[in-house]
């Protein structure tokens, strides 16, 4: 990618990077190597799981494949320049919201970022059967500020369409957390 100079109205300048660049005669936009990057993962992702057992690989080879798929659309999209790199909206970078405040902003990303390490930490100590439970009761009942009815309600629904879907009608095994393991449960 080259470096160009821009100068705005207030007359400073400022560096930026092209938005492609050319090989071989075909102009290569970032967007482009970034999709190739994710295609290359999801097919790694995929040809990982061929060796496994059927129940194992189901997972990787049902979003694998399907993000395979769509990653070549759009590279090939991406090559023929079907889409505008000069519309006036990014595709990607939307916002619902804008946040004038930097500190608000900061401490919404701490949490939201917490609650996924949280989580994951949740899964491995407790296992998937408690940690998805636990972990809906206190997004409903701390962070929507939901009342203590609504929020078992709402927990005791997702256990059940959890277990009824990966225990009863997949019979995915879920390993057990490791405070289990710990205790010799």
């Amino acid at each position: 990618m080259k470096e160009r100079l821009d100068s705005p109205t207030d007359g400073r300048y400022t560096l930026r990077l092209e938005e492609a660049s050319v090989i071989g005669g075909i102009r290569f936009r970032r967007e482009f190597f970034f999709c190739l990057l994710i295609v290359l993962f999801f097919a790694l992702f995929v040809y990982q799981a061929t060796g496994w057992r059927l129940q194992a690989r189901l997972y990787p080879w049902a979003i694998g494949i399907p993000m395979i798929l769509l990653g070549l659309i759009q590279l090939v999209r991406d090559l023929k320049g079907t889409s505008n790199p000069n519309s006036a909206s990014a595709p990607v970078d939307f916002q619902f919201s804008q946040v004038s405040d930097k500190a608000v902003a900061r401490s919404r990303t701490v949490k939201i970022f917490s609650s996924i390490v949280a989580f994951f930490i949740g899964i491995w100590l407790l296992g998937f059967p408690l940690a998805v439970p636990l972990f809906v009761f206190c997004y409903l009942k701390f962070e929507a500020r939901e009342g203590w009815g609504l929020s078992a309600l709402l927990t005791g629904l997702a256990w059940l369409f959890f277990w009824g879907l990966f225990d009863r009608l997949l019979h995915l095994p879920f390993p057990e957390g490791q405070i289990f393991t710990w205790i010799g449960g």
